[in-house]
């Protein structure tokens, strides 16, 4: 009688081909729910902050302001003699670079344009802003839009 410990060379070979068949057919579904996850963190994130611009505003009753570009965006103190865009020595309260894959669609997001390819919103001292909406975009072509009233309210769709 044979001792027998351990798989044979064909039942190893059958459990590998099993597991790349699932693998293949769970592949895809794992990318497209890493690029939502993504999305929707990079929704937040920007929601989180416009929120911040608007309470900093109300905080010191001065503006506020945020400017978009494909990648990035900017939440400063507007106290520069540019009105909503950044100028040197004004106070940065958050600097964020979107993930990869991740952008911001600048030709649908409806913020003033800032005169250098991108966009911007201006929180008054009041939390007042000009209403806008402003349009991420994943690598699978998914889009979420962010919408600033122009009392301030801002939600997500």
């Amino acid at each position: 009688m044979r001792n027998v410990n351990g798989f044979t060379l064909i039942e190893a070979l059958t459990v590998i081909s099993l597991m790349a068949c699932i693998s293949t057919l769970a592949a895809p579904n794992l990318i497209n729910w890493l690029n939502r996850a993504k999305l929707n963190g990079a929704v937040i994130n920007l929601k989180g902050s416009l929120e911040l611009a608007k309470f900093k505003a109300i905080q010191e009753n001065r503006p506020v302001a945020v400017n978009f570009t494909a990648n990035s965006y900017i939440v400063f103190r507007d106290t520069g003699p540019t009105s909503g865009a950044y100028d040197a020595g004004e106070e940065v309260f958050r600097k964020k670079t979107l993930a990869t894959g991740i952008r911001i669609d600048l030709s649908a997001t409806t913020f003033a344009d800032t005169g250098t390819g991108g966009k911007k919103t201006r929180f008054r001292g009041r939390g007042t802003s000009a209403s806008g909406t402003v349009y991420l975009v994943n690598s699978n072509g998914m889009v979420k839009k962010i919408i600033v009233s122009s009392t301030g309210r801002i939600r997500t769709e």
